[in-house]
């Protein structure tokens, strides 16, 4: 089958430019013929595809221009490649199928600074989405989480039967238990200046504000555990609220690991208590791991989660009190309830291999012949 895939980077820039460079090798892999839409390709991956490229020249200097042009030129070429479907993956409004990697822009978007949600780059991105699910002119939408699919069913009326939830591949065999646990954390916890003997909790974030660190060092003030930062070096106002709780001896910070995986090996308890998210891969990759989490209720990767099974919910992640006794209740489990929950997290997230991922959508794909 020849299949177009339409976005604006295809480059190792994030966690949707990550997926959907896998995304494509799997298709090829498979023996699907590819062609591109882009404004940017990484000539290694070009080289790998053997895609039919259609580049988009796109101004330099301006997003919101950028933008613009790469949706008017994405919108003709979709309805003149010689392909079997197009498929989306960006501000873009016509194609056959279109996922919503990101969720729901217009949920997103009312957590951002007041300068942000106002600028003019930040309302054309709406208005792109409303367009892409009220237009008329992409047929499917894949989501990652049936929470995405009902918050764009009630801003934009698009019917259900339009929606198909494929949640996000994880690599099982990358993200797995560490074969001896002690060793990794205590491995770890030198390189971080930490004590292996005391409970270690884990945050992953490149977005502090919208992941929820203010109110998660918040309630670090009254828990007895050391809080393990991994991402975005910390800001000043971070660095202030940490000296100003008193935090220093508990909370170590890590840049971004290339292995992360051993991170999540190390840790006790993955803790997420973040604002939005569709399905974030940290949750994924962290139960692989088989690291027990505290996942917040607005990550749409609670379709996966049952309370005290396979995890514990934060239910209201934006304060603090709530936050601290969530924590109180990980900490009051045994070793034992511990690592059942996570070897029920690993055990719900193995089913969600690469072949099962391309599996789902050639089946919807051929459904819409």
């Amino acid at each position: 089958m020849r299949i177009a895939l339409i976005y604006h980077q295809f480059v190792p820039r994030g966690g949707l430019e990550g997926y959907l460079m896998e995304f494509a090798l799997r298709l090829k892999a498979a023996g699907h013929e590819l062609d591109v839409v882009a404004g940017e390709i990484h000539p290694a991956l070009e080289k790998e595809l053997g895609a039919q490229v259609h580049q988009v020249p796109l101004l330099r200097g301006s997003p919101l221009l950028r933008m613009w042009q790469f949706e008017r030129e994405a919108s003709r070429l979709a309805g003149e490649l010689p392909v079997s479907v197009t498929i989306g993956f960006g501000r873009t409004t016509t194609h056959d199928l279109h996922r919503a990697g990101g969720g729901c822009h217009a949920v997103y978007s009312r957590l951002l600074p007041p300068w942000k949600r106002w600028s003019l780059k930040n309302l054309l991105e709406l208005k792109l989405e409303r367009q892409l699910y009220t237009s008329g002119r992409t047929r499917q939408f894949v989501v990652n989480s049936a929470q995405v699919a009902g918050q764009l069913q009630e801003l934009y009326g698009t019917p259900a039967d339009q929606f198909q939830v494929i949640h996000t591949a994880v690599d099982t065999a990358r993200f797995q238990p560490a074969a001896d646990r002690a060793a990794v954390k205590a491995a770890v916890c030198k390189q971080l200046g930490s004590d292996p003997d005391r409970p270690a909790f884990l945050f992953v974030s490149l977005s502090h504000r919208r992941k929820g660190l203010d109110p998660l060092l918040e309630a670090w003030r009254g828990v007895d555990a050391d809080l393990w930062i991994v991402g975005k070096p910390l800001n000043a106002h971070y660095r202030a609220l940490i000296a100003r709780h008193g935090l220093g001896e508990r909370v170590k910070t890590m840049a971004p690991q290339s292995n992360v995986a051993l991170i999540y090996q190390a840790a006790d308890w993955f803790i997420h208590p973040t604002q939005y998210d569709a399905c974030a891969n940290t949750v994924l990759q962290s139960m692989a791991c088989g690291l027990p989490g505290l996942i917040s209720v607005h990550d749409g990767v609670i379709d996966l989660l049952e309370e005290g099974r396979n995890g514990l919910l934060l239910g209201q992640p934006g304060d603090p009190a709530a936050i601290g006794a969530v924590v109180g209740r990980a900490l009051g489990l045994s070793e034992g309830d511990r690592i059942a929950l996570g070897e029920a997290a690993r055990a719900t997230v193995e089913p969600l291999t690469w072949e099962a991922h391309v599996r789902k959508w050639m089946l919807l794909i051929e459904k819409m012949d």
